[in-house]
């Protein structure tokens, strides 16, 4: 018999019990199992950065903060699949997808097909308005002389009122910065915002490394974990990036211990900045005498 996801020690008639609510419960059970599992598969550093939002269609959409995240998980992608289906006990996703949002993506009926362009013209042209709006759109076009012009002007009017109206009707509403139209939340408009937090809290970083999240919600309340791990996360990648693995007595060695560990700089020691340079030996520049020494590890412990 099948075993499924996350009742292996539950006993036969769960499993049992499971299995006759059928595929389509069975199969949205391992599905949110997995998804609530992935600190468990990943590991709780790649959890705090990057989101495990839905599967769909044999994908697995991620929420990544930003575009070195992405790049980290497309680089990741094979390693990714092969946990989750192991984690599932099966081939549940083939391939990673980003999602827009961290809210979980949903699902729509088999029966309900997306509004078509015709059907949409159908419902805009059945949408009604107002005298007065009718009004204002004459007025509007009687400023222009050329009558081509005039009528343009008019019905370009009077489309835009009536898809307003219909907007409205289907329960979308505007956004309070751009004004457009949205379900929920404007995205364009969160994402920027964001991209304005994610700036002022990698500036606290660069002025005091050590700052951890407690510290930063202090001057930015709205920061999260997730927003000030992945930007430490990169500020570390950078500095990493210009720095050689010898180069263990420069500000750059200093810098990097204090953000990989959270130490203000009076407790920076050499045996810190020696052990963080080993943790982050992937990231940092590598010489030959990097070379000599991971050959020396590897004597020793043979």
């Amino acid at each position: 018999m099948r075993t499924t996801l996350g009742t292996a020690d539950a006993g036969d008639d769960v499993r049992a019990a499971i299995h006759r609510l059928g595929p389509s419960f069975e199969r949205d059970y391992i599905t949110h199992t997995t998804i609530s599992h992935w600190a468990d598969i990943m590991g709780e550093m790649v959890a705090r950065r990057v989101r495990a939002v839905a599967v769909k269609d044999k994908k697995l959409f991620l929420y990544a903060p930003d575009a070195v995240w992405k790049n980290e998980m497309r680089m990741s992608a094979p390693e990714i699949v092969q946990r989750v289906n192991n984690y599932a006990g099966g081939r549940m996703v083939t391939e990673i997808a980003f999602a827009r949002t961290m809210r979980p993506i949903m699902e729509t009926a088999d029966n309900a097909a997306a509004e078509t362009p015709a059907a949409y013209r159908r419902a805009l042209a059945q949408t009604g308005l107002t005298d007065a709006e009718i009004a204002h759109g004459a007025a509007l076009a009687s400023a222009a002389s050329d009558s081509d012009l005039r009528t343009h002007i008019e019905r370009a009017y009077l489309t835009t009122r009536k898809a307003r109206h219909l907007k409205e009707a289907r329960g979308l509403t505007p956004c309070p910065v751009c004004g457009r139209f949205v379900s929920g939340a404007c995205m364009d408009c969160r994402r920027s915002e964001e991209r304005g937090l994610r700036r002022e809290v990698r500036a606290i970083l660069r002025r005091e490394p050590w700052a951890k999240l407690a510290d930063i919600t202090r001057w930015i309340p709205s920061a999260d974990a997730l927003m000030v791990g992945s930007e430490r996360a990169d500020l570390i990648r950078s500095i990493a990036g210009r720095t050689e693995y010898t180069a263990q007595d420069s500000e750059n060695a200093r810098l990097l211990t204090m953000l990989h560990r959270g130490l203000p700089p009076e407790q920076v020691t050499p045996k810190k900045i020696q052990s963080t340079f080993w943790e982050l030996r992937n990231e940092l520049i590598t010489t030959r005498e990097f070379w000599e020494e991971m050959k020396q590890r590897r004597a020793k412990k043979s």
